[in-house]
């Protein structure tokens, strides 16, 4: 019994034995391969720049959305029912036509009683000054008569040819004369008498009330203040229009304009009076434009510039609310060293490029960097104008590692 269970378990391990020996020789055979290629390509491959001074350019995207040279919204100023529509959507109308009028019925009675009122308060005005200069004419007639009497008396009394008493009695008389003349000549506003001011400031008050109906009833109806086209209407007549409720738009398309916001890094490459080729999607067209405006101040809330660009007229007319994108290079530092943003490898907030020498053995170099773009970045310390630089796959590079020059490398 012993043996035969000694028999089994050296079966097993047999078998075990031969399972694992196949599988080791399919893992071989499946690998050997892949191991070959690892080998034979063990060399890294790899494009050289060789480094020269030159412009270093940089590339602004410029894109946005077309903008009319006006658009302006038509809207009462004062409430009230439309009584006529004189234009359509599509017309066109020059500034100055009558767009749209509401009733003014109510209104002109008003501005009538107004103007009525204001007759009669300036009729009031001339009769309180007639009145006033009759009352002021008599006043100081019965001063001087009463103030020549009383002189008269005065000497009388020196004679004894009258009583004191009677004298008193001259001398009141005299000076309620003067008391009435200075009620009536003592009482002015600014130059004028209080009583005349009053009648004349309720005129004026009158006027100004009338000439403000008058403007209502003329701001009633509404002109285009534009030459352009009707580009929105919602308002019929007979509906009544609140105040400020916007009943109609006129577009003024004889000009165009491309607006765009800019971030701050690429601001500085932009100058006003630049040409530029805008390229309009929907159209598949191309305007030339010229930038004509560059926002002093970065705008708070998009964190950018805004930049206007003027809009030449194309085959096909242009419109406000199309797409359209531009591109412009300019020179952003003259006379520099820099490399492809790929050729500079950054670790533990350290920068370092890769150099080739004749052997294609490359080092790695500790670099300063200078200006950033979308595509380039500058080196100011480092690497010198003759050196061969690797741009790509810097990341798999090591110290003193041979590599193989791609094609395209130099």
């Amino acid at each position: 019994m012993g043996q035969r269970v000694h028999s089994i378990k050296g079966k097993t391990i047999l078998w075990i034995l031969i399972i694992l020996l196949l599988l080791g020789g399919i893992y071989y055979y499946t690998h050997r391969n892949s191991t070959a290629g690892r080998k034979y390509n063990s060399r890294q491959g790899v494009t050289v720049e060789t480094m020269e001074r030159k412009d270093m350019m940089k590339r602004v995207v410029l894109s946005g959305e077309t903008v009319p040279k006006a658009s302006v919204d038509i809207s009462p100023k004062y409430g009230g029912r439309i009584a006529e529509i004189y234009v359509d959507l599509g017309d066109q109308v020059e500034a100055g036509d009558v767009l749209l009028s509401q009733d003014t019925k109510d209104v002109s009675l008003s501005l009538a009683a107004s103007r009525a009122g204001s007759d009669q308060a300036s009729a009031d005005a001339v009769e309180s000054r007639s009145s006033y200069d009759a009352g002021t004419m008599k006043a100081q007639s019965d001063y001087d008569n009463a103030l020549t009497t009383y002189e008269r008396y005065e000497t009388l009394f020196g004679e004894g040819a009258v009583s004191k008493q009677e004298r008193d009695d001259k001398y009141r008389a005299m000076m309620e004369a003067k008391s009435a003349l200075e009620s009536l000549t003592g009482q002015d506003v600014g130059g004028v008498p209080a009583v005349i001011a009053s009648k004349e400031a309720a005129a004026e008050k009158a006027r100004y009330t009338a000439d403000s109906l008058e403007a209502q009833r003329n701001d009633m109806t509404m002109v285009s203040p534009v030459s352009g086209t009707i580009g929105y209407r919602d308002a019929e007549v007979g509906e009544w229009a609140s105040e400020g409720q916007k009943l109609l738009t006129v577009v003024d398309n004889s000009a165009l304009y491309l607006d765009c916001a800019v971030a701050e890094q690429d601001v500085g490459v932009l100058q006003e009076g630049m040409k530029v080729p805008v390229s309009i999607d929907s159209l598949g067209e191309t305007a030339e434009g010229t930038i004509i405006y560059i926002s002093p101040a970065l705008d708070a809330s998009s964190h950018s510039y805004k930049v206007r660009i003027l809009l030449s007229p194309v085959d096909r007319a242009l419109r406000g609310g199309l797409f359209g994108r531009s591109e412009v290079t300019a020179v952003e530092r003259k006379n520099a060293l820099f490399l492809p943003k790929e050729g500079v490898l950054e670790n533990n907030g350290k920068k370092y490029a890769f150099l080739v020498d004749g052997d294609n053995k490359v080092k790695k170099v500790e670099v300063t960097t200078g200006l950033y773009n979308d595509d380039s970045v500058e080196i100011l310390k480092g690497i010198a104008p003759g050196d061969r630089v690797a741009v790509t796959n810097i990341s798999k590079l090591k110290n003193g590692m041979t590599v193989d020059i791609e094609e395209g490398g130099l």
